[in-house]
């Protein structure tokens, strides 16, 4: 068995862990869909990223894993799903599970987004020759990070909550750990953005036009953190990369979890790089009928908190929740197809039409629309 098919099942195996943990948040949420996340205490935040963008990032990485088997893409998408399910827990939680999701964050989740980059569009490692020598490196990078997790007394976001797997064994070791691991993960971080730029210039046409749209999400992140967490808190006073608990910071890791599915996405899109036109259908229709249906939750739970709070004078009550939850299991099967007809009679006359403007940019000279590609 090659190294990349060992990686590609050991990845496929962790699959199954963030599909539970996100299970559990969403679980968690839908039982306590009016608490705030552990960032920004913020109800909408929370929602979003558990309602929205999570079955987003799952969705586009079971269709790769589908339409192109053996491709690590996808399964790194789904590990990269479980960071953003994470970040939608809210402290009440609990500290073992909320351990649970912190560690596979550190573990899997970011590790998956700078495997992506090395991985990104064909699912080899570039350049070829160093695939052993990397796989064997995350061994170490891997085996570095579990032992900063044990050596945690404390979380630091949310401030104060006790770590329940420390080793107080480790505590003498802690710095000497941290920066063992901060010296260990800067080369995978550089190698996630040389790659890239080396793959770029020995691609194909095809390949150099994929990269470019993971550039192009990339620059705007880069601008962003220039803006919001360097120049905005040393004009104003506040903490360097840390703008505070508003807006900005709330937009910027929206951001940043939006990147990968988006950047993989619009690549698939443009430039087909795999089959496109199920993502298409698939992508709108789970992600217009999630919006749908997490609004008329949200709406019909604050509407029937609000009512109880009036009839009996207590404003939280298991009763809203359970009714909400089954008012959107009524509504899931027939909103679907309802949503799906109009996208489908859409989309294929939006096909319908790509397909007649190729054919005339076929009839025409080559040199009069080649910049446009």
């Amino acid at each position: 068995m090659t190294m990349n098919r060992l990686f590609y099942r050991i990845v496929r195996l962790l699959n199954v862990l963030t599909l539970l943990l996100c299970g559990l948040a969403l679980v968690d949420f839908l039982l306590h869909p009016l608490a705030g996340d552990f960032n920004f205490n913020s109800i909408l935040f929370r929602a979003i990223l558990i309602l929205v963008i999570t079955p987003l990032t799952l969705g586009i990485g079971f269709v790769i894993i589908r339409r192109v088997p053996g491709n690590v893409v996808g399964p790194l998408l789904i590990l990269w799903s479980g960071t953003i399910a994470y970040n939608s827990l809210r402290v009440g939680i609990g500290p073992v599970l909320f351990a649970l999701f912190n560690f596979y964050d550190i573990l899997f989740g970011w590790l998956a987004l700078f495997l992506m980059l090395l991985h990104f569009p064909d699912g080899a490692i570039y350049p070829p020759g160093l695939t052993p020598w990397i796989y064997r490196y995350l061994g170490i990078i891997l085996l570095m990070t579990c032992l900063i997790c044990l050596s945690t007394a404390t979380f630091l976001v949310p401030g104060g909550m006790v770590n329940p797997f420390y080793l107080p064994a480790l505590e003498k070791l802690a710095e000497w750990i941290l920066r063992g691991g901060v010296v260990f993960f800067s080369p995978m971080l550089v190698m996630a953005l040389v790659s890239p730029a080396l793959r770029y210039r020995k691609g194909s046409q095809l390949e150099r036009q994929q990269i470019k749209w993971l550039a192009l999400f990339g620059g705007f992140s880069v601008i962003y953190v220039l803006i919001y967490l360097i120049a905005y808190p040393l004009l104003t006073g506040g903490e360097v990369m840390n703008p505070g608990y508003n807006f900005s910071a709330m937009m910027f890791y929206l951001t940043t979890f939006l990147f990968p599915p988006l950047a993989i996405g619009v690549a698939v899109l443009r430039y087909r790089l795999w089959d496109i036109d199920v993502i298409i259908r698939k992508t709108l229709v789970y992600g217009a009928l999630t919006l749908t249906l997490a609004v008329v939750y949200l709406g019909s739970v604050l509407l029937l908190q609000a009512l109880m709070l009036a009839v009996t004078g207590q404003g939280r009550s298991p009763i809203a929740t359970v009714i909400s939850t089954l008012a959107i299991a009524a509504l899931f099967t027939p909103l679907r197809r309802r949503i799906q007809n109009d996208i489908d009679r859409r989309f294929y006359r939006q096909k319908y039409d790509a397909r007649r403007i190729a054919e005339e940019f076929a009839s025409v000279p080559a040199t009069r629309w080649s910049w446009m590609c």
